[in-house]
């Protein structure tokens, strides 16, 4: 006997036309739209078409196909960086599309099936939660455009991030699809066959929002002001994979100016400057900051004693410019002490072979640089090539300058009693990097109060990876509990407090500064001790299932 279709009517809609209208809902509920409430209904479309019975491997094909042009044009100011990135962001499409069709083709078979003891609407969102596990580790991990960070803008639906992470909010978003979805799929059943999985998503959804509740109640009743204000530079430079020695001079006098308005503005305020913080590499100024063991150089040989002599004059001289910095901005505000000075710039060590890092300079208020951090997460195909040394052909299609070590690890420094954790670019958009440099630090006694974090963006034109950027981040802010101070070039230069809302934003086509009155957030944050081992989990899930689901499939066309 035939086995009975769970469908109680045939479809008539085109398969195609219900998973590209998943597809372009799912795409609005995100940057450059953002309508978050998209984001709940987006995916019932293409959960009805894969309920069917049979799907033909060209239907499958045209499924694949569909996501690769949602991930295209989701990622699509990748290629504004430079004409070689046009084959990385076509890459990253069909690699992030497999995604999207390997949740359809999951869900195909959890609907079809008739032995499995997880209900399909759960094991279903299990699914899509998994998936977003395994491509926040896969190949370094890639977390832009959860489905979770489409709520980055409602706080009350965000604020389970600090025991679950995005995942808990993508797991909501992805139920209410599921439950909506199955009431439609069973729509000739009972009423309370088709409408207990959305009684049961819809219990959860309100407590998730009476959870978001209290806990911003919560925030707004602590408020903790440290009495340490940090100025956060941002501008939109224009960038090229190469610049000499005049541009990056350019560049530097830029933020120069744009600190000093910020020293004139906290002086018509009447504020103190405690901190001023540059956007990545935008204190390079053709004078990366140098790092070279001088135990082990022997004076005696000429060459390496010409080289110490160097690196001793690279040293004073970028102090010494730090120094007039500081003292520029603490004669216009007429504050007593220098500003600490937390800028990006190159950081460069002398040994064999010669390494360089993309860093952060921590400069304290008697001009001396205290410290340096080096980044940790570095982006594959931006600032590494995989197996490169193993692939010596590919050298000619490099830009210049591109290859950068990885830094020691997570830092907590010290300014005015506030202590700051600073990180680059996108390692505030990987799920994991920040909360595991922060669960790090309080392991060693060093729990930051606020991290800061600078970037340049302006390698994508203003385009929506900006914006994917801010909403990572902002999901970030309450995983940790801490608020997240943003400096970039053309990108989100932002203040956002522990409760992931954004206190203050300067547009990325504009220059300016904030001055941040910094708020620690005393809640505690779950996810910090937790992890995301429930993410992992479902990760491991979504293994067993493919693995089953393959062998399902060959055993069937060996029959037939």
């Amino acid at each position: 006997m035939a086995k009975q279709s769970i469908v109680s009517q045939p479809d008539r809609i085109p398969l195609t036309a219900l998973v590209s209208a998943s597809a372009v809902l799912l795409w609005c509920a995100q940057p450059p739209f953002g309508l978050a409430s998209l984001a709940w209904i987006a995916l019932v479309p293409a959960l009805c078409a894969v309920a069917r019975d049979q799907i033909t491997r060209r239907q499958w094909w045209i499924i694949y196909a569909v996501g690769v042009g949602y991930w295209l044009a989701t990622m699509q100011g990748l290629r504004h960086a430079h004409p070689a990135m046009y084959a990385t962001w076509t890459v990253f499409g069909f690699y992030l599309g497999a995604y999207w069709f390997t949740l359809l083709w999951l869900a195909h078979g959890s609907l079809r099936s008739q032995k499995t003891r997880i209900p399909p609407w759960i094991s279903i969102a299990m699914i899509g939660v998994g998936l977003e596990c395994v491509r926040n580790y896969l190949l370094t991990g890639i977390s832009a455009a959860m489905i979770g960070h489409s709520q980055a803008n409602v706080p009350a639906v965000i604020q389970i991030a600090d025991v679950f992470g995005s995942y808990g909010v993508s797991y909501v978003v992805l139920l209410v699809n599921t439950a909506i979805a199955h009431a439609w799929i069973h729509r000739g059943e009972t009423i309370i066959r088709r409408f207990r999985p959305m009684l049961v998503a819809g219990s959860i959804m309100i407590a998730t929002l009476v959870y978001g509740a209290w806990r911003l109640g919560q925030a707004d009743q602590d408020v903790d002001a440290s009495g340490v204000n940090i100025a956060i530079v941002g501008r939109d430079e224009e960038i090229i994979f190469v610049q000499d020695a005049s541009r990056e001079l350019e560049i530097f006098d830029a933020y120069f100016r744009g600190s000093m308005e910020a020293a004139t503005a906290a002086e018509r305020d009447g504020v103190a400057i405690d901190a001023i913080v540059w956007p990545e590499s935008m204190f390079n100024g053709s004078l990366p900051w140098l790092l070279i063991d001088e135990n082990s150089i022997n004076e005696g040989d000429a060459e390496q004693a010409e080289t110490l002599a160097i690196i001793r004059e690279n040293r004073t001289q970028f102090t010494r410019r730090a120094g007039q910095v500081q003292s520029a901005i603490r004669r216009v505000t007429g504050q007593q002490n220098d500003p600490h000075l937390i800028v990006g710039c190159s950081v460069v060590r002398y040994q064999e072979p010669l390494q360089s890092f993309s860093g952060i300079v921590h400069v304290g208020q008697r001009g001396e640089v205290l410290d340096w951090y080096g980044k940790t997460h570095l982006v594959m195909f931006g600032e590494y090539i995989p197996l490169i040394d193993y692939l010596p052909f590919i050298q000619s299609f490099i830009p210049p300058g591109m290859g950068i070590e990885r830094g020691p690890g997570a830092k907590s420094w010290d300014v005015n009693g506030l202590f700051v954790s600073p990180n680059i670019c996108i390692e505030t958009a990987v799920e994991r990097i920040t909360p595991n440099q922060v669960t790090d630090l309080i392991s060693r006694e060093q729990s930051p109060d606020v991290i800061v974090n600078v970037t340049n963006d302006g390698w994508f034109d203003h385009s929506s990876i900006v914006s994917h950027h801010l909403r990572s981040t902002q999901l970030v802010a309450v995983a940790c509990r801490r608020p997240i101070l943003i400096a970039a070039n053309g990108g989100p230069t932002a203040w956002i407090d522990g409760s992931g809302r954004i206190v203050e934003r300067l547009r990325s086509d504009l220059s300016g500064a904030i001055i941040a009155n910094v708020v620690t957030d005393g809640r505690e944050a779950w996810f910090l001790r937790i992890g995301d081992w429930p993410a992992r989990a479902m990760a491991a899930y979504v293994m067993v299932l493919v693995v089953m689901q393959w062998r399902i499939r060959r055993r069937v066309s060996v029959t037939v």
